[in-house]
């Protein structure tokens, strides 16, 4: 059926007049999100965390000292659907934070979440073939992807012969409405250097007609395909390193201004040039990008499979929601594919509890009964190298299941995973600027 309720739940724990008023329900829709809630519909933070002495359906979510366990009871087992490349599209399984209805937006559907390499492309009322003329000067060249917004295409700039990348947003009102929005989290970006803080660089928009068009820097390949073109075998510790302290150090300057990027993952992250040692990377696409003040809860922010339990949980959620998913792109970086490929939040749920001590006959690309195991993965796959115990003890920090817990960007920067001995490089980074005057420099003899 199109959608599972699972219910009724059944709720166990102490202080009884606290159980009465809480109800746990989950549903399973194509984009589903499991929400907890009260009788009054009150929001409250709730931490989730696993328990090893219950059956692998239940979680146990705890509100200060108080603690309840919710079981989903009737469930039954989904099977693990073939994992698909959607996380390199830029807009790809994105969870709009529009309403469900506005499936125009919404791009669950696959066909928005492909990819083509040909010379054009059509989507409802959107087709660019190559040679088209976008704005006044603009020569479409190639056409790089396509999402639930519009499309990308490489064009040419004719007045100057510069080559950019434009994000030609569909001229459906809802979709000119978000990019309004993004173009206001753009203009709170240009307070930054986009080189020193490793975010892509944004050259202004314009309109084609009834179409926003975005323009931005044209940079290499995503980071999605960087790894693939690394046989999905993980990159060593050298290589890894500054990547991962580059995208902590967009983070923190991303913080510095008060954006949530909200769907960070290995496709919104680009190489700048894949020929270049170490390799530069920026962090682009920011549609679902949201003034850290305006975050609500219950809306629905990022990728499926990239998503902070806070996210689908439905419960307040700030700035750390970028270091889960920051956490995540690092196990990408160390083992090569996804740690949580699942078809929906249900899917990630289960596959998070299963790496805190849970048990699940889900298969998936890599099988984890806790993430200390990653540091054997990392041994088989590149060998035993520095640093990987402490990129494990990291990424547990990213992955905290409770948000207050998480590591912040300026204690990732800090953190002795980076010390010179590790990587040959040692960062240079400014924390006590503000803006573009904050620079990390990765370099050879530094």
């Amino acid at each position: 059926p199109d959608t599972l309720v699972h219910s009724p739940p059944t709720v166990r724990g102490g202080r009884g007049s606290h159980i009465e008023e809480t109800t746990c329900r989950a549903t399973r829709q194509p984009s589903s999100v499991l929400f907890l809630t009260n009788s009054q519909n009150k929001q409250t933070r709730y931490t989730m965390s696993a328990n090893p002495s219950f059956g692998s359906d239940e979680l146990e979510i705890s509100r200060g000292s108080e603690k309840f366990n919710c079981s989903f009871q009737n469930s039954v087992d989904f099977p693990q659907k073939e994992h698909v490349n959607t996380s390199a599209n830029p807009s790809s399984s994105e969870i709009s934070s529009s309403s469900e209805d506005d499936s125009e937006i919404s791009s669950s559907c696959e066909g928005d979440s492909e990819i083509s390499s040909s010379s054009s492309s059509s989507e409802g009322d959107l087709e660019i073939p190559e040679g088209t003329i976008l704005g006044d000067h603009h020569v479409v060249e190639a056409f790089l992807g396509e999402g639930g917004f519009g499309v990308v295409t490489k064009c040419r700039n004719t007045k100057n012969n510069q080559t950019v990348a434009i994000k030609v947003n569909k001229g459906n009102p809802k979709i000119q409405q978000q990019a309004k929005l993004e173009i206001f989290i753009l203009e709170q970006l240009r307070r930054l250097d986009p080189d020193r803080c490793n975010i892509v660089e944004w050259n202004g928009y314009f309109l084609d007609g009834e179409r926003i068009c975005l323009n931005f820097e044209l940079l290499d390949q995503s980071l999605w395909d960087y790894i693939g073109d690394r046989n999905n075998q993980g990159l060593p510790i050298r290589e890894l390193s500054p990547i991962l302290h580059q995208l902590a150090n967009a983070l923190f300057h991303l913080g510095s201004v008060g954006i949530v990027h909200a769907d960070l993952k290995s496709g919104n992250i680009m190489v700048v040039n894949r020929h270049e040692s170490p390799v530069k990377v920026k962090v682009i696409d920011f549609g679902l990008a949201h003034p850290a003040s305006a975050l609500i809860p219950g809306h629905r922010l990022g990728t499926v499979g990239y998503c902070a339990p806070e996210v689908m949980l439905g419960i307040p959620c700030d700035e750390a929601i970028d270091m889960w998913a920051l956490g995540l792109v690092a196990v990408e970086l160390a083992t090569g594919v996804p740690l949580y490929p699942g078809e929906d939040n249900y899917d990630v749920l289960r596959f998070i509890t299963e790496t805190q001590d849970y048990q699940s006959k889900e298969t998936r690309y890599i099988k984890l009964k806790c993430l200390d195991d990653l540091e054997k993965l990392m041994k088989v796959r590149q060998g035993p190298e520095n640093g990987q115990q402490l990129l494990v003890r990291l990424i547990k920090q990213m992955l905290a299941l409770d948000a207050n817990q998480r590591i912040t960007p300026s204690e990732v920067l800090k953190h002795p995973f980076f010390n010179t001995g590790l990587s040959g490089r040692a960062p240079c980074t400014d924390m006590n600027s503000t803006g573009g005057e904050n620079l990390v420099l990765w370099g050879s003899n530094l």
